[in-house]
């Protein structure tokens, strides 16, 4: 109770930031990356937005079975069968709160899809940009 509560330590936030390259891709630029650092990048990149894509098409599922739950629920209430209904309503329930912690989860997994794609999008002009520097070089 009387303790001082610890203070986050500056040295390992620092740390931390310097070893995230898709915050120094973005505060950088791609231009103070080697090629063969482009190229992890854009393999993670493409990683990660294959498991967003993934990871949103499992929540856009179970908020749809979700609603469907929602609806049984309804159409066995107006039918007379009340017990039925609350537990279909129940299962509504669960799938919503499913659908809510996949997309929380996601948010902070992953700051949004247009990042993503904006930081692919970025090492491949970057790359490109680079591939024809060679190339009139090479002339």
């Amino acid at each position: 109770m009387f303790r001082r509560p610890q203070m986050p330590d500056v040295f390992e936030r620092l740390e931390r930031e310097a070893s995230d390259d898709f915050r120094l891709l973005d505060e950088l630029g791609p231009t103070h990356f080697g090629a063969e650092h482009l190229m992890e990048l854009h393999a993670r990149t493409r990683s990660r937005l294959a498991l967003f894509k993934g990871r949103q098409r499992l929540a856009m599922f179970v908020g749809v079975v979700g609603a469907g739950w929602a609806l049984l629920a309804v159409v066995l209430h107006f039918v007379g069968f009340r017990w039925p209904s609350f537990a279909t309503l129940g299962a509504a329930a669960l799938c919503f709160a499913g659908f809510l912690f996949i997309v929380f989860w996601q948010k902070k997994r992953f700051e949004s899809k247009g990042e993503l794609e904006y930081a692919q999008r970025v090492i491949e002009e970057e790359l490109r940009r680079r591939a024809q520097l060679r190339r009139e070089a090479n002339r």
